[in-house]
Formats: structure tokens, C-alpha cells, sequence
């Protein structure tokens, strides 16, 4: 996955949530990103504000958003409704860029001559550009109501930078006796047959059916991304 793709997908969205970690303490807020080039994608806040002193401290961040704030809704008898949407998280390694970089960078890069502007009209913001210039990212395209293919998620992971990630969902052992209840009783169609029977991750919710019906205990839990 390209810094170019995931800045496509992220810049579809426009707001987004940035989480940093204060103690034992997760804090988020709304932001969006403000361009990309080959170091990474660009975001900027004030030096003066705890988000700028948390991402100075840990170096890392998690940013996620979601195509449609509507993803959720209701029939009048109260079933919920899932419209087809995607989202995105991005978890991340990001450091301060200097004003003069910005500056720099602004003259070829039409995306960054907005925090170039910026910084005349708010100088706490000089110190407050950041990049994130390694992560990975997973692309969540759910289509619940099966309306545009025959399978509910599209799952798809990826990384730059040089960040390195796990599959999604969960793994089925050589102790799989090839029973297919899994297969039976897995409603986002993620599990093909075989010997052992496998996960595909790209279809999987992780929801964790299949691992309640397996007689053979085969089925081992997912990785952490």
C-alpha cells in the first residue's frame, strides 16, 4: 500500500480522529491531514496544545475515520440499518517537521501551502507540523446488506515506512479434521475448504463464530494487527 493510496483514502474522508497516549490515559480528538510526499503524511496542530506535547513524547499516533457518520441507523421497527461505507485506521510512528521544511516542501506541493499559510497566521503552529513517516493501515470496506457483491467486508492491510503487520482474523491448525462447520456457520463468507480449512482475512469481521462450533478446538485467535 502506497503513502499515496492511504492519503487518498484518508483525504475522502476529511475529518478524522487522532488518538495519542497521555499516561494511562487515550486521548483523541478531530483533525485531517494536510498532504503527503514520499517521507509520509502531514498534519499539523500549535505547539502550545497537549497534542503536540504527546506526539513530541511517544512519537506515535492512531488516526481512524469512517466514509459515512450515517453508518448507523434505524427502521422504524428499530432494526438497524448498515449502509455500504468504508474506513480507516492507520497506526503510526510520526516526527516534527521544521517550519522551514514546510516552507520548503510548499513551493512543488500544493497541499502544503495551506500549513505554510498558516504558520504567518498562527506562529504556534511553526513548531507544530508532524509527518507520519511509517505505519500501517487497514482499509475497512463493509457492505453488510451484501447490495453491491456476494460477501459483507473487504479487508485490506498494508504498511510504509517499513512498519510491519499481521493478518487479519483468526487461524485454523493442521487439528482441523475438515468437518465444515466453520464454513457453515460463517455468515461473512471467510472460510474456504481445504485440509486444514483456511481463513480468508480480507473477508473476515473476526467475529469469531466458526471458533464456537470447531469440535476439535482448531481454531486459534487472531493477531493483534
Amino acid at each position: 500500500m502506497t503513502i499515496e493510496e492511504v492519503y487518498g483514502y484518508a483525504d475522502k474522508i476529511g475529518v478524522l480522529v487522532f488518538s495519542t497516549v497521555y499516561g494511562d490515559e487515550v486521548h483523541s480528538r478531530v483533525a485531517h491531514f494536510n498532504g503527503f510526499d514520499d517521507e509520509g503524511i502531514y498534519f499539523r496542530t500549535m505547539i502550545n496544545k497537549p497534542f503536540c506535547r504527546q506526539l513530541l513524547e511517544t512519537g506515535r499516533v492512531t488516526v481512524c475515520g469512517c466514509s459515512d457518520t450515517s453508518i448507523l441507523g434505524h427502521e422504524k421497527d428499530g432494526t438497524p440499518i448498515f449502509p455500504p461505507v468504508f474506513s480507516i485506521r492507520i497506526i503510526g510512528e510520526v516526527r516534527k517537521v521544521a517550519p522551514e521544511k514546510i516552507i520548503e516542501k510548499a513551493k512543488s506541493n500544493e497541499a502544503l501551502k495551506t500549513a505554510a499559510r498558516d504558520m504567518e497566521k498562527y506562529p504556534t503552529m511553526k513548531e507544530g507540523n508532524f509527518v507520519i513517516h511509517k505505519a500501517k493501515v487497514e482499509i475497512f470496506d463493509a457492505d453488510f446488506e451484501m447490495k453491491s457483491r456476494d460477501h459483507k467486508v473487504l479487508r485490506t492491510r498494508g504498511s510504509f515506512g517499513g512498519m510491519t503487520f499481521n493478518p487479519a482474523g483468526p487461524s485454523i491448525t493442521e487439528a482441523c479434521i475438515a468437518c465444515g462447520a466453520c464454513k457453515e456457520i460463517c455468515s461473512f463468507k471467510a472460510i474456504e475448504e481445504g485440509e486444514p480449512y483456511r481463513v480468508l482475512p480480507e473477508r473476515c469481521d473476526d467475529c469469531g463464530s466458526c471458533a464456537t462450533v470447531c469440535p476439535v478446538g482448531a481454531i486459534e485467535k487472531s493477531l493483534t494487527f
